[in-house]
This record gives C-alpha cells, sequence and structure tokens, in this order.
C-alpha cells in the first residue's frame, strides 16, 4: 500500500514544499526494497522529469522542491515492490 501527500496543498513561486510518500506491504513499512520514483506534471501536461527521493529509513520517501510558475502541479509516485506498481499521486496548487 502506498500513500503520498505535501506538507502544503496551495504554496507561492519558489516555496519550498516536501512531498512524501509512505510504503507500507502487509501493515509493515518497507524501507529498503521498495524502488520510489518521484514524477512531476507542469500545469501544461508535460512531465517535468523524475525525481529519486531521500529513504527516511522508516518506509518513507521524500523530495522537498519548488515550482517557478503558477498553475496546478502533479506529483505521481511511481513505487515498485515485488511484483507490485503504484501509482498514487497529488496535486500542488502554485499562487
Amino acid at each position: 500500500q502506498v500513500s503520498i501527500e505535501v506538507n502544503k496543498q496551495s504554496v507561492k513561486i519558489f516555496e519550498p514544499v516536501t512531498i512524501t510518500a509512505s510504503v507500507e506491504a502487509s501493515g509493515k513499512p518497507v524501507s529498503n526494497e521498495a524502488v520510489v520514483d518521484f514524477e512531476l506534471i507542469h500545469p501544461s501536461g508535460k512531465t517535468m522529469g523524475s525525481v529519486n527521493p531521500a529513504n527516511n529509513g522508516d518506509g518513507t520517501y521524500s523530495i522537498e522542491t519548488s515550482f517557478d510558475a503558477a498553475g496546478i502541479y502533479r506529483i505521481i509516485s511511481h513505487v515498485d515492490y515485488g511484483s507490485a506498481h503504484e501509482m498514487p499521486e497529488v496535486e500542488v496548487t502554485v499562487k
């Protein structure tokens, strides 16, 4: 099971935001075996690229980033664990 969240749903241009994915299997945190990648999607719909988040060692994986233009950005976490691939996503509004 994978969930993704941001510490702020709405930020100003260049204001830092932290994005965190939590990975669990059978109710326990997965801290070493998961492969996690965050895909950043520009408001235009174009992929801005992927970022490998830091492994926090407790089943969470996070990045801190900021955005340089206003709009609604989507962040999709790609998580591979065993044969499973999950892709939950979250949005950040930049004003």
